[in-house]
């Protein structure tokens, strides 16, 4: 029995990709409860578990495969592990690969959430670039100290611990409606109308 257990511990080690997929599935829908937890106060009990559920399903079989295979992509690149280098892989993916990670998660999560294809690509439209901006501040700072720091082997690990922080960011984003986004700036046009 100790031999079939050492051969599955291995797995991972094995097949990186795998072991990105497990993290995505463990860390996405704890993200969901997480983001809900801090703000509305929801406990675990009253979670909305399908929504974590559907973002276990898109990070596992999503967001895992596709950022794997983007760093063993751009892994053939840059060859050289120097600070520079780090700086500049970080950066031409934040132009590259981000645009398309953030239009790919708005999309897909609303697909799974059961939505017509047009409110999909409006829910793209709707909040991409604000994402956007906040995550040209995070995810090259992360992504230097990956790819400065942190072993090939381990970039997909590294990456779900730092999207931890990023996917609490996304589920509350992804949680905005349209009327949220308007109750926010009609609260604060009448905040400054008062103060004048």
């Amino acid at each position: 029995m100790s031999g079939i257990l050492t051969k599955v511990w291995r797995l991972p080690v094995q097949f990186p990709l795998l072991r990105g997929m497990v993290s995505y599935a463990v860390i996405w829908p704890t993200c969901s409860v997480v983001q809900e937890y801090l703000e509305h106060g929801t406990t675990l009990e009253n979670a909305d578990r399908a929504r974590a559920a559907r973002f276990g399903f898109f990070g596992t079989f999503f967001m895992a495969p596709l950022f794997y295979n983007w760093m063993k992509y751009t892994s053939r690149f840059f060859r050289r592990k120097t600070l520079g280098t780090a700086v500049i892989r970080a950066l031409i993916e934040q132009v590259s690969y981000s645009p398309l990670a953030m239009a790919y998660f708005f999309f897909g999560m609303s697909a799974l959430e059961g939505k017509s294809f047009d409110a999909c690509v409006e829910e793209v439209k709707e909040k991409f670039w604000s994402t956007y901006k906040i995550g040209a501040l995070f995810w090259p700072t992360a992504q230097t100290i990956n790819f400065y720091f942190v072993s090939e082997r381990n970039r997909i690990v590294f990456v779900s611990a730092a999207s931890f922080v990023w996917t609490v960011y996304l589920a509350h984003v992804k949680s905005r409606s349209k009327k949220t986004d308007i109750n926010l700036i009609t609260d604060a046009s009448l905040i400054k109308k008062d103060k004048s």
